[in-house]
């Protein structure tokens, strides 16, 4: 019974064991499974892809507004490789590319069995390869992990293709391709050779162009469209005829595609504002793709027209042009020297950001500044004499004094003595102060603001004279010049931000609108001609500037759409001998205006709109004020631009922020009109008012104006006379008196100024040739002809002017 019992114990068991034999199979199923994940993953901990680094592996490129290279930068390795994202790909070419090269690569896993086992057949039975079997992910296996055409090689290519699947995403996958395909030597990636064949970007391919480049990776060399296009053509249209059996394309399609011949351009780098293309690649030294908002049709006719112009101005001259459009301050024309290729000009030095003195180009700034500071209007009364007690004395191009001129001549002329005078009043250091929290600090020497800095004695760029004088067009804010677009790489919130920075405000919308308009007065240069009718002219406010020994030559202008800047000059700061912003840049200024012109119509070409702040004032000379508020004694009449109405009165000369007074009191002998004194004068005499100009300015002033026709003499009943009449009279030279030269000789006169206190300061044509107690021995040399000016200035300011003509004898000349 026992034994019985084990009998059928031991059945029983044997039973239960052959029962769970689908079990052990599942087990062992799942282990051999589990196993070779197992193996595979530590495989791919071993031997890891060799995914590329994105933000390394790529070349640079700088576009244009339109998404046209305009310069590029190899890789670290020499590889012209330019990222694209498949979002900015041609569906064109990834229809082409999918239809050609791997059909069912949204199906498989790496591997297409039926197309690798066709091949492998193939090749046993013609010896040689009829078909490839390798798909999309298989050919980005090889070009991550390049490997010997063998059995062996073509295993692993396999392995590589399974650890891409299960890493990357089909999207991924096809991403690496488009990117590092080989397209010929050092060009990798559809957009490169795109780019070098096609001079377009990848999304803008056109059928046939998509079709070429599909096929190219299989022989790059071999298929080269510049060298080889018959080929490249029987290559391309097999993609063509495949696209059409598989019914991606109708045969009409097709056959319209065929007709179209393979037409490639010469591989070569773009060279189109190449110094702008260096500068944004140093500025982002990672970035593969930098977009901007160059124009370039505009940006090659600049060029070529800065090339030839710099060349008409001598050895080793340069020059830069900067067109900024006013409305989204992006920079549309980045020209920074004659040329990058010409290292006698100094072509490689960018002289859009080179530090240089501004000459006069910075007046304007100070005209607006201190007319927010109702300091002047449009038509305030300034001096344009020498200067007697400032430590800084300059003179003008113009050679000479003007005398009485109002505030939008002396900008218009551009006149030194005015704009020291309006500096000192304004604030030399509160100017500087202005321009540096709008962004644009000067460079100055030792860091300490003077006079000289409103004539060029400080140092700023290209880039910030155009962005300054654009707030003219701007109501009165700079905002900062944009360079690049990065509108693609910003986010909803960055760009709403990004609208709401309007920069910072240099001054207010009326005194912008006066400055702009005051600098429309301005006549063309001579050296210009329009092609234009004068009623189609464009409205540009522009002003020049020369620097010290003509180091420097500028202009800038301002119409209501674009803001352009010029400079020519040499980068070692050699002086251009001869050269004045007026004759040298102005010209190139009104050109590129043109070049801008001929593309819009005349309803484009407008002003800025006049705020209501800004009022139109009958004003008074010498007061200054408005006639309603002068009581007696309007010399002149003019009409001014005022902000709010505000007429301030005529700033005093050489006394810093301080006003004249127009009204003189004086007592005088009701009987006699003679002039008393205070003491004798104090019961018979009655108080008289007397409308006088500042006396600086008397020699340039008709007789009527002048304090000797408007004060009368003393009364000799007074016991004590003072000084009859602050009058300084030269002697030896009359008033308009023509001297004849003989025999070419140099002239000689002695010259005395009576009535002067103390020392006597010499000015022939505005420059100072000496100061000093004895008579003037002056001499005109031969080179010496025409109308001159001298002018005589004691310690007191007393003030001797005449005008007189040097002519040649025609006698002794015969």
């Amino acid at each position: 019974m026992e034994v019985l019992n084990k009998s059928q114990l031991m059945l029983n068991l044997k039973l239960k064991w052959s029962d769970t034999k689908p079990i052990r199979k599942l087990v062992y199923s799942l282990f051999f499974v589990g196993f070779l994940l197992g193996s595979l993953w530590l495989a791919n901990i071993i031997y890891p892809l060799a995914l590329p680094n994105q933000q390394e592996d790529f070349a640079t490129v700088v576009l244009d507004d339109e998404g046209y290279p305009l310069r590029a930068f190899a890789d670290k390795n020499g590889v012209w490789r330019y990222h694209v994202n498949l979002s900015e790909v041609s569906p064109e070419y990834l229809n082409a590319l999918i239809a050609y090269e791997d059909r069912y690569f949204y199906r498989h896993f790496g591997v297409n069995p039926i197309s690798f086992l066709r091949a492998a057949w193939q090749y046993l039975v013609n010896q040689r390869i009829i078909s490839g079997g390798s798909t999309l992910t298989m050919q980005v296996a090889r070009l991550l992990h390049p490997h010997e055409r063998t059995l062996l090689g073509k295993l692993k290519q396999i392995l590589r293709a399974f650890q891409l699947e299960w890493q990357l995403s089909k999207q991924e996958i096809l991403s690496l391709y488009i990117n590092y395909a080989p397209f010929g030597g050092t060009l990798e990636g559809v957009q490169a050779a795109s780019y070098q064949y096609l001079r377009k970007p990848v999304s803008d391919l056109r059928p046939a162009e998509a079709a070429l480049l599909a096929v190219l990776p299989q022989a790059p060399s071999y298929y080269r469209p510049d060298r080889h296009p018959q080929r490249a053509t029987l290559a391309r249209d097999k993609v063509i005829d495949r696209l059409a059996r598989q019914g991606e394309w109708s045969q009409q399609k097709a056959l319209r595609v065929k007709q179209e011949p393979v037409v490639v351009w010469e591989p070569e780098q773009p060279l189109a504002a190449p110094l702008l293309a260096r500068r944004l690649k140093q500025e982002n030294p990672h970035k593969a793709v930098i977009k901007t908002y160059i124009q370039r049709a505009l940006q090659e006719q600049i060029s070529r027209y800065v090339l030839d112009y710099a060349g008409l101005q001598g050895d080793a001259v340069s020059m830069a042009v900067l067109v900024v459009d006013n409305q989204t301050q992006h920079v549309i024309s980045y020209v920074g020297s004659s040329s990058i290729l010409d290292s006698s000009r100094a072509g490689h030095v960018d002289m859009v950001k080179a530090i240089r003195s501004p000459g006069s180009t910075l007046k304007p700034l100070l005209f607006g500044l201190a007319i927010d500071d109702n300091i002047i209007h449009s038509q305030s009364l300034l001096a344009d004499v020498p200067r007697l007690n400032s430590r800084y004395k300059p003179g003008n191009f113009s050679h000479g004094f003007d005398g009485p001129v109002s505030a939008t001549r002396a900008l218009q002329r551009s006149l030194n003595i005015p704009f020291v005078q309006l500096i000192e009043a304004y604030g030399e250091q509160k100017f500087v102060n202005k321009l540096a929290h709008v962004l644009h600090p000067l460079s100055i020497p030792v860091n300490k603001a003077n006079a000289a800095v409103i004539l060029g004695g400080a140092g700023t760029s290209l880039q910030s004279l155009v962005s300054l004088h654009s707030s003219f067009a701007n109501q009165g804010w700079v905002k900062p010049l944009v360079f690049e677009d990065t509108s693609d790489f910003e986010s909803t919130k960055e760009k709403t931000q990004k609208s709401k920075q309007v920069g910072r405000r240099l001054m207010s919308e009326a005194a912008a609108w006066i400055t702009w308009k005051t600098l429309t007065g301005l006549t063309p240069p001579e050296q210009f001609s329009w092609g234009l009718s004068k009623q189609k002219r464009p409205l540009l406010a522009w002003k020049t500037g020369t620097s010290w020994a003509s180091r420097d030559a500028w202009a800038i202008g301002s119409s209501k759409q674009y803001t352009i800047g010029v400079w020519v000059g040499k980068p070692n700061g050699e002086p251009l001998r001869g050269s004045l912003g007026v004759t040298t840049a102005a010209p190139a200024l009104f050109s590129i205006l043109d070049m801008l012109q001929s593309e819009h119509t005349q309803s484009e070409i407008q002003q800025p709109k006049r705020p209501f702040t800004v009022e139109d004032k009958e004003i008074c000379w010498p007061d200054g004020r408005s006639v309603n508020l002068v009581k007696s004694g309007c010399d002149r009449h003019l009409f001014a631009f005022t902000k709010d109405g505000v007429t301030p009165r005529t700033l005093q000369i050489e006394s810093g922020f301080a006003f004249h007074n127009a009204l003189e009191n004086i007592i005088v002998d009701p009987n006699t009109q003679l002039r008393l004194l205070g003491q004798c004068g104090e019961v018979t005499g009655e108080l008289k008012q007397v409308n006088v100009w500042p006396r600086q300015l008397e020699p340039w002033l008709p007789f009527k104006e002048r304090r000797s026709a408007r004060i009368p003499k003393y009364s000799e009943a007074c016991l004590t006379i003072p000084k009859q009449e602050d009058v300084l009279t030269i002697v030896g030279i009359d008033n308009k008196q023509q001297i004849y030269r003989q025999h070419s000789e140099v002239i000689e006169k002695n010259i005395y100024a009576t009535g002067a206190f103390g020392k006597v300061s010499w000015y022939l044509n505005g420059d100072n040739i000496g100061t000093q107690s004895a008579p003037l021995h002056l001499q005109l040399p031969i080179q010496l002809n025409g109308e001159m000016e001298l002018v005589a200035v004691d310690e007191h300011g007393i003030t001797g002017r005449v005008i007189f003509a040097i002519k040649d004898d025609l006698i002794s000349s015969k």
